[in-house]
């Protein structure tokens, strides 16, 4: 009772812990930078595959916690000094208006990038968000990041499409114009070739007309047809000559059938097949006139 007359609450006292567990968190967070700080001049000092070794049997670390210690003093480190020295004429405005952090909000925080972080520290209440409520808020500005990445990329992409398309199209368009260019050309020199055979077929019409055309061509007609009756004539001489030749020869042969039947046989044969040959020529020739 009398700690209620005197103001001593539940709900004060866990406002005291709470407190406490802030600046507990607050002192730890300066220490991990004061510890990061040197861990990354040790590091800069080891050989290559000196550090591992050095970390387990120096200062009990693993290089997981160590990296993780170098990475909170770079993206803390300067800030806190430049936050801590109100009368420094280079302090960044960004680092005086940062409220102090504890070392869990500080891990939390890491996943802002550091370009971001300032302005996303600004519009929280950071004195009394809750480590869940935090971490929730990050997780929420990181999606919202990345989706508005991926609108950004996804316009990029639709943009340069619609750049391709309108490429196309002008690409066709002009093919387009040079199609209907060359067709109209086309069609001009069409006009000019039929207009040109017009005239020539006229030109010809009127030689055709001409009693000089007339004559040669009658006096061609009549040089054909004399032509034809030599060689008529020719072929009938020839024929009289053959039939009379072939008889001659056909009363030769009978009288060689008397008295050489072996020679007889074998010109038998060779007219034979001299006849057979000038048949199948003469069928031939006769085929291919037709």
């Amino acid at each position: 009772m009398s700690d209620l007359i005197n103001g001593r609450t539940p709900f004060v006292i866990a406002a005291e812990i709470n407190t406490i567990k802030y600046q507990v968190g607050k002192i730890f967070l300066q220490s991990i930078i004061e510890i990061g700080s040197r861990l990354k001049e040790a590091k800069g000092l080891l050989q290559y595959g000196e550090w591992a070794k050095w970390l387990e049997e120096s200062v009990s670390y693993s290089q997981k916690t160590a990296e993780r210690m170098i990475r909170v003093f770079e993206e803390y480190g300067p800030k806190q000094l430049e936050s801590s020295d109100a009368q420094s004429p280079t302090a960044d405005t960004q680092a005086q208006v940062r409220p102090d952090l504890n070392f869990t909000q500080a891990l939390i925080l890491l996943g802002v990038p550091e370009e971001a972080r300032g302005e996303f520290i600004a519009e929280l209440d950071i004195d009394n968000i809750t480590t869940r409520e935090l971490q929730k808020k990050v997780n929420d500005w990181k999606l919202a990041r990345e989706e508005r990445d991926q609108a950004q990329q996804d316009n990029t992409g639709l943009r340069k499409v619609v750049d391709e398309q309108a490429n196309q199209i002008t690409h066709l368009t002009k093919a387009n114009d040079n199609l209907r260019t060359k067709s109209e050309e086309l069609s001009e020199s069409n006009r000019a070739l039929e207009q040109d055979t017009e005239k020539k077929q006229a030109e010809l019409e009127k030689v055709k007309n001409r009693a000089s055309y007339k004559t040669v061509e009658n006096m061609s007609k009549r040089l054909t047809q004399v032509y034809n009756k030599a060689v008529a004539n020719k072929v009938a001489f020839l024929y009289e000559n053959l039939e009379k030749t072939f008889k001659e020869l056909m009363g030769e042969m009978k009288e060689l059938a008397a008295k050489e039947p072996e020679t007889h046989n074998l010109f038998k044969k060779n007219v034979t097949d001299f006849l057979m040959k000038s048949l199948k020529e003469n069928v031939h020739t006769e085929n291919e006139q037709g």
